[in-house]
């Protein structure tokens, strides 16, 4: 049965109550942060909890201790269900007393609710993922119309997207001039044949952990990153297409739209291994 963390312990899903006086139901306002999980240590936590502290001082609300989320981890890892690896989903909420009207704003502590899922991939395997792209018909916003370290409005058009296209894997998400902005669930970067392109987070994309994780180590690795605009026509002609995030590590698409592409993945060959590197040695509690 599939288990909750909230209250600080474990609880069958249907033993959770969730206030109906909460601000997630009345104005989709609540945050969420998910985090990968390998042999029970989280990869990159402090960074994930960075960004859900950034999203909570906007909507001004406190800031959980960071011991609360790490209880969360510790109980999923020592479940017998849980598995050895999974993602770990922190989802925060306030929930409110006697009224609620767009005018009314407390400070209370925000309540914690965590679930966890399987993970995409598997890092002992060799290789990244492979996968299915198609294009959102649904136009990006930019980030002076929507903060980029919310994922609400990313998720809205992306699952309504895969509702309609089951088959496919992700997706690119563009704006009004044709250029990508972002992925449906992972970070698109496209390596030319001599950088790697990512699009510019002006143009309105998520401002991912992994995405600034996989751009550093491209410095730190000698190629050179320019955050550049670039069309799907682009990725068709020449070069590699991939993917990264915390759901599917690094993935290696094979087609787009249906046409086949990456008549290589070396490049995602490459990041791949190094996300295992970080995966397998490098996540810490």
């Amino acid at each position: 049965m599939t288990q909750v963390y909230w209250k600080g312990k474990l609880w069958p899903w249907d033993k959770v109550a969730l206030s109906p006086l909460n601000t997630g139901l009345f104005y989709g306002e609540n945050l969420f942060e998910a985090v990968p999980i390998y042999a029970g240590k989280p990869l990159f936590l402090r960074e994930h909890l960075q960004r859900l502290s950034k999203g909570c001082s906007f909507l001004k609300w406190p800031f959980l201790p960071e011991s609360e989320f790490q209880k969360a981890i510790r109980l999923f890892a020592r479940d017998e269900n849980s598995g050895k690896n999974f993602m770990i989903r922190f989802n925060l909420t306030q929930e409110m007393e006697g009224q609620v009207n767009p005018r009314l704003f407390l400070k209370r502590l925000p309540t914690l609710f965590a679930t966890i899922r399987p993970l995409r991939h598997n890092p002992e395997d060799q290789y990244p993922i492979r996968g299915k792209v198609g294009i959102s018909p649904w136009t990006a916003a930019d980030n002076q119309t929507v903060p980029n370290w919310f994922k609400h409005s990313f998720y809205l058009t992306t699952r309504s997207v895969f509702r309609d296209h089951p088959d496919w894997d992700e997706i690119l998400r563009l704006n009004h001039a044709g250029q990508v902005v972002d992925g449906g669930l992972s970070t698109p970067l496209w390596f030319n044949g001599k950088h790697v392109l990512a699009p510019p987070l002006r143009l309105g994309g998520l401002a991912s952990v992994n995405r600034e994780k996989m751009i550093a180590l491209c410095r730190s690795l000698g190629i050179k990153v320019i955050e550049k605009a670039w069309k799907p026509q682009d990725v068709s002609r020449h070069g590699e297409l991939f993917f990264v995030g915390s759901g599917i590590g690094v993935m290696s698409p094979t087609r787009l739209l249906g046409r086949k592409i990456n008549k290589t993945n070396l490049m995602a060959v490459r990041f791949w291994h190094h996300y295992r590197s970080w995966a397998l040695h490098k996540a810490i509690i």
